[in-house]
């Protein structure tokens, strides 16, 4: 059951298709109006190339909601975007995308504060802008690259709630948990920069093994640093599309 006020759930058998629909008809909304796309990793490649190509245009800017920070082209979130149908039809389109894959010999800091950095130039070009973002969620209730039960609540707050912090650090491996953690070293966008920049989210959220932390974040009674997908309830405009019965 969904007790949030502010969260629309639609449960249906095609998540995936109905997100994408739900996506272009936003971008279709804004044609002709600076927007900018923020993509999420894992699961949510599903959804890319079923985004209608007609709605994508030299008013679009694309980027990552968090990025892994490794070189491997199979790990960094932006460099599988650039194998996606959905990346060539945006180049097709002439949108512009801001690149979230580390430079050489850059630092894990330096790579979060460019990163912080384009969105707000991206805001100060265009501050009537939209801001569109797909978000998922994992099975320990992570959204972004906001991982829970690996920093305290004061080391994650101070990453991922500060309120002029538009971009945090994940790192694991300075904790001493970069061992038993998948992607030890990322950056994501944080709950601020969700809660007071984001027009429109939309969350695409399938598997059985996500219910439990699914229904947590929609309790929205969890602390961030426990199930940091609980931020949805806070959001401006806010759907989640899910093949889970809830």
């Amino acid at each position: 059951m969904n007790n949030s006020k502010s969260v629309k759930v639609e449960v249906t058998e095609n998540p995936k298709e109905e997100a994408a629909k739900y996506v272009s008809d936003l971008l279709a909304q804004y044609v002709g109006r600076p927007t900018l796309f923020l993509c999420a990793g894992g699961s949510s490649f599903d959804v890319y190339d079923l985004i209608n190509p007609e709605y994508l245009s030299p008013d679009l800017t694309v980027t990552m909601t968090d990025d892994r920070f490794s070189e491997e082209l199979d790990v960094n979130n932006f460099a599988i975007l650039q194998s996606t149908r959905f990346y060539s039809h945006l180049i097709e389109a002439d949108a512009f995308c801001i690149n979230t894959q580390p430079n050489e010999g850059e630092q894990l800091e330096e790579y979060r504060a460019r990163f912080e950095k384009n969105i707000r130039e991206w805001k100060q070009d265009f501050p009537k802008g939209m801001i569109v973002a797909l978000y998922g969620m994992g099975p320990d209730g992570h959204t972004g690259g906001m991982i829970p039960n690996v920093y305290s609540e004061d080391t994650f707050n101070a990453e991922f709630n500060t309120e002029d912090r538009l971009v945090g650090t994940f790192d694991a491996v300075t904790v001493g948990k970069g061992d038993s953690t998948p992607f030890p070293l990322r950056i994501s966008t944080t709950i601020p920069f969700m809660k007071n920049w984001i027009d429109h989210a939309v969350y695409y959220i399938t598997g059985d093994n996500k219910k439990e932390a699914l229904q947590k974040a929609l309790e929205g009674a969890d602390p961030f640093y426990k199930t940091p997908a609980t931020v949805m309830n806070h959001l401006k405009d806010v759907i989640v599309f899910t093949n889970i019965n809830l």
